[in-house]
């Protein structure tokens, strides 16, 4: 977690003030993807990232290990993350939803993940600035899922309000920590989807469309 998710939004609510300036040339859909350039906002405005850091030690991405993800409670630790972590290079990446996957009778069925009340999400996360040739990049933060999310998947991004943007942005790490670390609650639920969504290169609405789930009959004996 989260390795796909959407963020073909609408209004934004009460982060219209707060996530500005929109970048032209980032991707938007229902199926968004690892290495594909994603709207992620900084203070000062939108930019188009790739969506998986790229660290200030390399001077191009590296397919040896995934960077779209990074735990919250090592971030601070890992060489990849370190240098993100202590500049304070911390920023929000708008969302519709996200998907998961949990394994049920033996196959992989997907699941959407959203807010109760439909209003949009925002994933907190780590940066590095375009450098030379190298292009702006970030990761999503992820922690511990909580509530009825702990049965669909042990990991969740880290999702903040509106009212946490000024100290994820301006405040020290600490207080970064503390709003990244609060309590959820029940704020969020999840529901089947089709698994069309597998398939990176299938977009549209329908991708994030309730499906009911049809359990086969088991198998009994005809007495006759």
């Amino acid at each position: 977690m989260c390795g796909r998710y959407a963020n073909h939004v609408g209004a934004m609510h009460d982060w219209t003030d707060i996530l500005t300036d929109w970048p032209n040339d980032a991707q938007l859909g229902f199926n968004i993807a690892p290495t594909q350039m994603i709207p992620a906002f900084v203070e000062s405005g939108g930019q188009a990232m790739r969506w998986g850091l790229i660290p200030n030690w390399l001077d191009e991405p590296s397919s040896k290990f995934s960077t779209f993800n990074a735990r919250l409670a090592t971030a601070a630790e890992k060489p990849t993350y370190r240098h993100a972590w202590e500049s304070g290079q911390r920023c929000l990446i708008p969302a519709l939803g996200y998907y998961e996957w949990r394994t049920e009778e033996g196959r992989k069925q997907a699941y959407f993940v959203s807010r109760n009340d439909q209003t949009p999400l925002v994933f907190a996360g780590l940066y590095e600035p375009s450098r030379g040739n190298v292009i702006a990049s970030c990761t999503v933060l992820t922690r511990p899922a909580e509530g009825q999310l702990e049965q669909l998947h042990h990991a969740m991004p880290v999702i903040l309000k509106p009212e946490h943007a000024e100290v994820w942005f301006q405040g020290s790490t600490q207080e970064a920590e503390q709003v990244a670390w609060r309590e959820y609650g029940e704020e969020f639920k999840y529901y089947p989807v089709a698994n069309e969504v597998n398939r990176v290169a299938n977009q549209g609405s329908q991708l994030i469309t309730p499906q009911v789930q049809i359990r086969e009959p088991q198998q009994g004996f005809d007495f006759g």
